[in-house]
């Protein structure tokens, strides 16, 4: 894949950019970014990065993420959208059509290097930019009702806000429910968008409320009550006098409970016979340095920041939001699923457990990446569902460097790669079992990886690949950094098939 333009502007320097594009004080933002596109953009010719959006990855049938290299046809200045001409793909077995219309803007990297030597491509990547900072992390929903006017000074409380977010200034736990205060104003939203594409021209043009699809006119009301309720929350962060006196009350009622253990257990409800048997389970485990809270909302209770989740209902759906220092376990055995299509359905650091858990990875391109910090998993079992029409490319678990991961009695099934472990990474696998993968175990230069009881076996491509920098390093018996137990079955047992040690070109994460 080409290399593509990066910026690295200051707060301040990104502040000074988004009041030039709204000095002016007038129309919708999205009008307001419309103009400056007509002046800074190339209106054709132009080669970028496109990072498929989930809804994209929905229409072609293909895993999120996705990335394609594409040259822009025509741009609509208007809609902040381009036609594109698709040139390759990251993967080669991923299938797209020539032409694609009505791309965001937002999702296209201009690529430093042009077919074109003309274009201004500089100057579109800064553009764009910018533009995505803004729909990213500073666009709110109601931005771009009708008549709404986006002025300097909200531009400016909205950036504080952020950068507060950002440098520690507001405290993670609150940060957290900022963040996902405006996650569901933009789902909402998003929601009422579908509500009014599923409508066709001819039931607006009869005008007949006998036509319109059932429960129509209640989940618009129920979602336009949700977006108003939800901008009324914003209020108390967006401006900064209201947002002071909020987080100072919200700081004490934190530290009343700091000196305790958070729990919380998501139970979605059921008999009383069940009930009776979770509280038992509770009781039995808990005692009064912990600080217990009930809830049915995975959202809700992740925002807590607990030490430990303990789920109780037979499958749960978990938000999107990264997670450090936290035991998740189940009552009697619980599948996790992602809410939606996204790229990892749990992002981990610092000490982590889990155990007795299924985790599915219906939506999601790889189950778990452990960023830094030590993860232990427990009786886990990791599970791809059965192969569909969608090109799989799914991952079991990515450990990044710094990450420690200590996996027993967990199996792993039907992933492209079951467990991919990058340099300054460790893993240790205690009874386990990789089967019907593409590679069990992809490996990198400078990581660690130990099996112990353990079995590989079904691999489509590879039990075990290692990609290392030093030329010649062929022999498995000079991976020091492998070791593999008598008591392993990998593949067929001959471990310089089943161990296939290459040169290692480009280690992408």
């Amino acid at each position: 894949m080409q290399a593509v333009y990066l910026f690295n502007r200051s707060d301040n320097e990104i502040l000074e950019e988004l009041l030039r594009v709204f000095s002016t004080g007038r129309g919708t933002s999205r009008e307001q970014w419309s103009l400056q596109a007509e002046l800074l953009v190339e209106p054709v010719g132009w080669d970028a990065l496109w990072k498929l959006s989930k809804n994209f990855c929905k229409k072609f049938d293909v895993r999120f993420p996705c990335i394609a290299y594409v040259s822009i046809t025509s741009v609509d200045f208007e809609e902040l959208a381009a036609n594109v001409e698709v040139l390759s793909v990251q993967h080669e077995a991923v299938t797209l059509p020539e032409a694609v219309v009505d791309v965001p803007l937002v999702d296209l990297w201009p690529t430093i290097q042009q077919k074109e030597q003309c274009v201004n491509a500089t100057m579109t990547a800064e553009f764009i930019d910018l533009l995505r900072f803004f729909y990213h992390n500073i666009w709110m929903p109601w931005d771009d009702q009708d008549d709404k006017v986006l002025l300097p000074n909200t531009i400016e409380d909205r950036m504080h806000l952020w950068s507060e977010i950002h440098n520690g200034t507001i405290p993670n736990c609150v940060a957290r429910s900022i963040t996902l205060l405006r996650s569901s104003a933009i789902d909402a939203h998003e929601k009422l968008n579908d509500l009014d594409s599923s409508l066709s021209d001819g039931i607006l043009a009869d005008d007949d409320d006998s036509l319109l699809p059932p429960n129509y006119i209640s989940m618009c009301a129920e979602m336009n009550a949700r977006l108003d309720g939800l901008m009324s929350k914003w209020t108390l962060f967006e401006n900064p006098l209201i947002r002071e006196q909020y987080l100072a009350k919200l700081k004490h009622q934190w530290q009343k409970n700091k000196s305790k253990r958070n729990v919380v257990a998501l139970w979605q409800g059921g008999s009383v016979t069940e009930f009776n048997d979770i509280s038992k389970l509770l009781v039995s485990n808990l005692t009064n340095e912990h600080n217990l809270t009930v809830l049915s909302s995975a959202e809700d209770g992740l925002s807590l920041e607990p030490e430990e989740v303990v789920v109780c209902s037979k499958e749960y759906e978990l938000p999107e939001m990264p997670l450090s220092q936290i035991s998740i376990c189940s009552f009697n055995g619980t599948i996790l699923k992602a809410t939606d299509m996204r790229s990892c359905l749990l992002m981990l650091s610092e000490d982590c457990r889990l155990q007795n858990l299924t985790l599915h990875c219906s939506q999601v391109n790889t189950i778990i990446v452990m960023r830094n910090g030590t993860l232990h998993i427990k009786n886990c079992v990791f599970a791809e569902e059965q192969k569909n029409s969608q090109i799989d490319f799914a991952q079991g678990i990515v450990a990044m460097a710094g990450a420690n991961i200590i996996l027993e009695d967990c199996t792993f099934e039907n992933f492209y790669s079951g467990i991919v472990i990058h340099r300054g990474a460790k893993l240790e696998l205690r009874k386990c079992i990789l089967k019907q993968c593409g590679v069990g175990i992809q490996m990198y230069s400078g990581s660690h990886v130990k099996l112990e009881n353990t079995i590989i076996m079904n691999c489509s491509e590879q039990s075990i690949r290692c990609e290392v920098d030093e030329e010649g390093c062929g022999e498995i018996n000079e991976m020091e950094n492998l070791q593999i137990m008598p008591n392993c079955k990998i593949g067929t047992g001959n471990l310089q098939k089943e161990v296939l040690i290459v040169q290692q070109n480009v280690n992408l994460v």
